[in-house]
C-alpha cells in the first residue's frame, strides 16, 4: 500500500514537471511568435508608401485658448495621408474610446474640402473636419484653473481608401486664456535635401535633410516617406535614403511638436538616374 502511495506520489510530481515544462514552453513560444509578429508588422509599415498611409493632422488653431463661460469654439483639423497615384479617398469621424485621460469629441468632416496633389510617385491627400468645444463643464473649467491648466480632449478620423483603412487619432488641447501656451504657432518644414526636381543616383547614400521652423522651444518628431526604397533612420532630421527605382520619386518630410501637438508635412519630387 506505501509503495503504491508512492508511486503515485512520484506519478504527480512527474505529471506537474511536465505540465509547468510545457506551459512554459508553450508562453515562451506565444511570446516569440508575437514577437515576430510584430516586427513582421514594423518591416510591413516601413517609410515606403505603396498603400494607403495616414501622414498626421494639422490642428488650427494649434492650441485653443479656452472659451468664456457659457460659450463654444472650434478647431479645424486637416488630415493629411500619402497612397498611389490615381487612388480615391473617404474620410470619416469616430470617438476614439480607448484613451484613458482624454475624452473623445466628435468631428464633422467637410467632403468638399478634399484636396489631391498630385506628385511623381504618389499623392498626397488632405481633407478638412471641424471639431466644436465648449460650453465647458464645472469639471473642465476646474480642471484648467488647476495647477496643471489644461484640458486634453481625443479626436479619431477614419481614412478609407478600397478595402484599405487607416485611423489618426490625436489631441485637441485647450489652455486658460492669458498662458503661454495658448500662444503656441505652428511648426515648419523645408526639405533641403534632395532639392526638388533634381535628379539623383541610385545608391544607398543619398541624403535627406530639412529645417524645421519652431516659434517655440519644444522638441519635434521627424519623420520621412519616400515612395521607393528605404531610410536609414526614417526619425531623423538629416538621414540617407537608397532608392530602388528609377524615374521619377517623391520624399515627404513631416514634423510633430512634442509639446504643442503642431503638424507641418512638405512633399518634393526628384528624378533617380
Amino acid at each position: 500500500m506505501q509503495n503504491r502511495q508512492k508511486f503515485h506520489q512520484v506519478c504527480q510530481i512527474a505529471a506537474s514537471m511536465f505540465c509547468t515544462r510545457f506551459v512554459t514552453s508553450l508562453i515562451c513560444t506565444s511570446l516569440i511568435t508575437i514577437s515576430v509578429g510584430c516586427m513582421a508588422e514594423e518591416e510591413v509599415r516601413v517609410e515606403r508608401i505603396e498603400k494607403l498611409r495616414a501622414i498626421g493632422v494639422i490642428s488650427n488653431p494649434v492650441v485653443l485658448t479656452a472659451p468664456n463661460p457659457g460659450s463654444s469654439a472650434t478647431v479645424e483639423l486637416t488630415a493629411y495621408a500619402g497612397l498611389p497615384a490615381g487612388s480615391s479617398i473617404t474620410a470619416t469621424s469616430f470617438l476614439d474610446e480607448g484613451s484613458a485621460y482624454a475624452p473623445p469629441m466628435p468631428v464633422v468632416m467637410d467632403p468638399t474640402t478634399a484636396v489631391t496633389q498630385s506628385f511623381a510617385a504618389l499623392d498626397l491627400y488632405s481633407v478638412k473636419g471641424t471639431a466644436t468645444i465648449g460650453p465647458l463643464s464645472p469639471a473642465q473649467q476646474a480642471l484648467l484653473a488647476s495647477p496643471s491648466g489644461k484640458l486634453t480632449l481625443r479626436y479619431g478620423i477614419r481614412l478609407e481608401s478600397g478595402e484599405e483603412s487607416e485611423d489618426i487619432v490625436g489631441n485637441i488641447l485647450v489652455y486658460p486664456n492669458g498662458s503661454d501656451e495658448a500662444a503656441y504657432q505652428a511648426l515648419g518644414v523645408n526639405v533641403a535635401e534632395p532639392v526638388a526636381n533634381s535628379t539623383v543616383g541610385l545608391t544607398s547614400d543619398q541624403i535627406l535633410s530639412g529645417t524645421i521652423t519652431k516659434p517655440q522651444p519644444e522638441n519635434v518628431k521627424v519623420s520621412w516617406f519616400v515612395s521607393s526604397g528605404k531610410v536609414t533612420n526614417r526619425r531623423a532630421k538629416e538621414t540617407k535614403w537608397a532608392p530602388e527605382k528609377t524615374g521619377p520619386q517623391t520624399v515627404i518630410m513631416t514634423a510633430r511638436g512634442m509639446k504643442s501637438g503642431s503638424f507641418a508635412v512638405q512633399a518634393v519630387d526628384v528624378n533617380v538616374e
